[in-house]
């Protein structure tokens, strides 16, 4: 049997049943299923890969692995972001390393450079006239409230439109005025579906969080918002005084307590927006068993454009201790869904996201309930 035919057995089992359910096992432990996301989901989808923040003069770069295709986004001469392939289209060398600024980019392997438009500048020994229109091959590229997407796929439709009844939401938190305080790329012991998951529902916070995120965020607050076709979103209630306090000098809801979001923005991207701050996960599969995330936290400057070190070193270590916590929970969620007795169970309403992502990760493999 193969995995499709899993997936098509499980889709129309849970339209029989009428609950909810998690995907079979299989989703999360066969590299058949790797496979097929990698062709239907991550070659064909928007991705995060960077704040503008990060990339704010002429010649800033970042470097991204878009599940096996090695990307560069950078900034031009012009002021214009691009995303290009991060290969020499002459003997298909990884040009660009990690992040930083440059006037040109230099393939390692024979020297050939090209400037931050893509456009070969020079290549030693060569005649001119041979390689006059060499170039990276451009990727689509998309900034939406502050953060840079890339599509591998030349035909993809644009990402706002997926994201339209997440704009209005969103713009209030202005995410496009943050800083990038830390970042940090992480390879963990678990699907990426996993990952993702964990981050589309509260419902473990009370358990897992019970020390770093309960006391601040209670479980109990939790509502499930519309989604759309391009993400899900849930909130809930923070009460810290400073949070709050910060809500209403932004102008957003604020009583006694205040908003914080928590996003999925399809297919990987785990996103928690609240006032003054966005932590958010753009998670890659690597195997079935393991993926790759790059974790980033973003702060409100203050109005003289300045962070103050301890607060924004405070922020990240709080965001780190709490990933830890998950980190924990979801590599045992691996070994159990090896063992393949688990996700049986109705889901929780408070899981509907998790529902939410499921249906579109099945529509992007085509999958249907009859």
């Amino acid at each position: 049997m193969t995995v499709l035919t899993t997936l098509q057995d499980w889709a129309e089992a849970v339209a029989r049943s009428g609950k909810h359910m998690a995907l079979p096992p299989d989703a999360y432990a066969s590299e058949e299923m790797l496979t097929l996301e990698r062709e239907h989901v991550f070659a064909r989808s928007w991705v995060v890969v960077a704040h503008v923040s990060e990339l704010q003069h002429a010649g800033d770069y970042t470097t991204f692995d878009l599940a096996g295709h090695p990307v560069v986004v950078a900034r031009g001469r012009d002021g214009e972001l691009r995303a290009f392939s991060n290969v020499c289209p002459h003997r298909s060398a990884i040009v660009a390393q990690g992040k930083g600024t440059c006037t040109l980019f230099r393939c390692p392997y024979h020297s050939w450079t090209y400037d931050l438009s893509g456009k070969l500048m020079g290549a030693p020994h060569m005649d001119k006239d041979a390689v006059r229109d060499i170039r990276f091959k451009d990727l689509r590229l998309e900034v939406w409230q502050g953060f840079v997407f890339v599509n591998l796929d030349e035909n993809a439709p644009p990402l706002a439109g997926d994201l339209a009844d997440l704009k209005a939401r969103a713009a209030p938190f202005r995410m496009g005025d943050l800083k990038v305080v830390a970042s940090e790329d992480l390879e963990i012991a678990c699907n990426w579906k996993i990952l993702v998951e964990n981050f589309c529902e509260s419902y473990h916070v009370f358990c897992v969080h019970r020390d770093t995120l309960e006391d601040t965020t209670p479980t109990a607050s939790i509502e499930v918002l519309p989604g759309g076709p391009g993400f899900n979103d849930h909130t809930m209630q923070a009460n810290a005084p400073h949070v709050v306090e910060t809500a209403r000098k932004m102008g957003l809801p604020a009583n006694d307590t205040t908003a914080d979001h928590l996003i999925c923005i399809y297919p990987a991207m785990a996103l928690a927006m609240g006032p003054g701050t966005a932590l958010w996960l753009s998670v890659m599969p690597k195997t079935a068993d393991s993926l790759s995330v790059r974790v980033t936290l973003a702060l409100m400057p203050d109005e003289d454009g300045e962070l103050g070190e301890d607060t924004a070193a405070g922020a990240w270590s709080h965001c780190k201790a709490f990933l830890n916590e998950d980190i924990v929970v979801i590599e045992g969620i691996q070994k159990g869904m090896r063992a393949g007795t688990g996700n049986r169970a109705p889901l929780h309403p408070w899981e509907a996201t998790n529902w939410q992502f499921s249906q579109d990760l099945m529509r992007r493999l085509g999958i249907t309930a009859g």
